[in-house]
């Protein structure tokens, strides 16, 4: 591997793995967060809300970005922003300084799609797909690695060294692109449409908040309907404006082809039923073993017991390239979503020992990873090059919401079965088979999408030679 295509796919990796790591080591550091800094519990559930707030705001923005300039320049700005938000978070003095610097940092997830068009841009074919596998799989493990860590780094360093580690991290991903990262060639034209990316980050705000409120509010509450119903207002007139001007944040009638359309949509429908699972699952874990169905499992072993999920996805998706030269796009695309309909429903049938939970997660880490990294190298073939990663980012996006969804239906199943406040065994087998039935629709998803890669204005064949590229090929095998 050359020392440029180390930086092409290593910088932005490792900055997906560093700052997943800490989002995810974050939440079991909570009581200590609350202790020092007296905050409320509505006050500590903001430090997640706001970052995905500003998170669901910023990636298609950054997306579009991505299409139109210098994806290097686009990347170390992005890097220095969110590297400023976890400082800022290291330092704060209280919860509200707190909250305002993971909303700054959230803005990192805008590196997913920008990643996807940087790849597309400096790598054949080939090795894309393999950039693609690396970050979905280094993210998979980032989740599950955070849980191991989050409580031996925090019990002996304390909260804020979960920050500085991440702000130490941000800053090597920061110097390998730096020196390593080749430039990349400006789209010929277009302009930013900040109409459309105002209206369409207020409604992901409006509906993400929703969702977010419902385990406070509940469902049919009049502040949670009146979040959905502006959410509603303003995503209709950001449709109408996408569908007007000439250069739209996202082109509407690209989003509704066969491939962005099903991508998306399996999108959705993985994080739903991820997140509906990952909410139960801890939960279950944690139960006492007296319930007849829990393990009685605290913070290191609940994270010990999900952690081949995150290493299974690793594993496998850097192979999700060969594996479609092998079988087809559709039988990869088909067997993702397949793998997560069985992880989810054998969880359901078998969870009363750690191996039956060990083998569930295996199998929906391989699935998930799977889906997710052949719906992106769908997307990187078949869309024209200058809206790749403005795609990416609606898919992202759709990711994030359809998870934030799954993880309240998800609460509200097991609040529903519980008996004196403590979920039943039946409520955590519904919440599964309700993940396993999302699996299924994802096939469906898959099926939309054109079994062959298509060759469209500006995109080029996954199967295909690359074009002669306008930057220098990195050297990735």
């Amino acid at each position: 591997m050359s020392r440029s295509g180390f930086g092409v796919i290593g910088a932005p990796v490792l900055f997906i793995g560093v700052l997943q790591t800490m989002e995810m080591m974050l939440s079991p550091a909570l009581p200590l967060v609350q202790r020092d800094l007296a905050a409320s519990p509505g006050a500590l559930a903001w430090i997640f809300t706001g970052s995905l707030i500003s998170s669901a705001i910023s990636t298609p923005i950054v997306g579009r970005l991505a299409d139109m300039y210098d994806k290097r320049r686009v990347l170390l700005a992005l890097m220095a922003i969110s590297g400023a938000g976890v400082l800022l978070a290291a330092l704060a003095p209280n919860i509200t300084v707190l909250i305002a610097g993971m909303a700054v940092e959230g803005v990192w997830l805008g590196v997913l799609p920008l990643t996807v068009g940087l790849f597309r841009d400096t790598l054949t074919p080939e090795r894309a797909a393999t950039g693609n596998g690396l970050m979905v799989g280094v993210a998979a493990l980032a989740s599950a690695l955070g849980l191991i860590l989050a409580g031996p780094i925090s019990s002996a360093l304390g909260y804020r060294a979960l920050f500085l580690l991440a702000v130490a991290g941000v800053a090597a991903a920061a110097l390998l692109a730096w020196f390593t990262v080749p430039a990349t060639p400006r789209a010929a034209g277009g302009r930013v449409d900040w109409a459309g990316g105002l209206l369409l980050g207020g409604g992901v705000a409006l509906l993400m908040l929703g969702l977010t409120a419902v385990s406070t509010w509940g469902w049919t509450a009049p502040a949670t309907l009146a979040l959905f119903a502006a959410a509603a207002l303003t995503l209709g007139p950001w449709a109408v404006v996408e569908l007007r001007v000439a250069d739209p944040l996202v082109d509407l009638r690209l989003l509704a082809g066969r491939t962005p359309a099903g991508v998306t949509a399996m999108g959705v429908l993985l994080g739903f039923a991820s997140f509906g699972l990952v909410v139960a699952l801890p939960m279950m874990l944690a139960a006492p073993a007296d319930t007849g169905y829990g393990l009685g499992a605290d913070t290191l072993w609940i994270g010990i017991y999900m952690f081949p999920m995150g290493v299974a996805g690793t594993v496998i998706a850097p192979l999700v390239g060969p594996m479609t030269r092998l079988l087809g796009r559709r039988t990869v695309l088909v067997l993702g979503s397949a793998l997560v309909c069985a992880g989810t429903g054998g969880l359901a049938l078998w969870h009363s020992s750690p191996w039956q939970v060990m083998a569930a997660v295996t199998v929906m880490g391989l699935g998930a990873s799977i889906g997710l990294t052949a719906g992106l190298n769908a997307v990187a073939s078949d869309v024209p090059g200058e809206r790749a990663a403005g795609v990416s980012g609606v898919v992202f996006v759709a990711k994030s919401v359809g998870g934030t969804f799954g993880a309240q239906l998800g609460a509200m199943v097991l609040a529903s079965g519980a008996v004196a406040g403590v979920p039943t065994e039946q409520s955590f087998v519904d919440t599964y088979l309700l993940s396993a039935a999302l699996g299924l629709l994802a096939v469906g998803a898959a099926f939309v999408i054109p079994a062959a890669v298509r060759d469209t204005k500006g995109g080029r064949p996954a199967s295909a030679p690359a074009t002669e590229p306008a930057v220098p090929q990195a050297d990735i095998l």
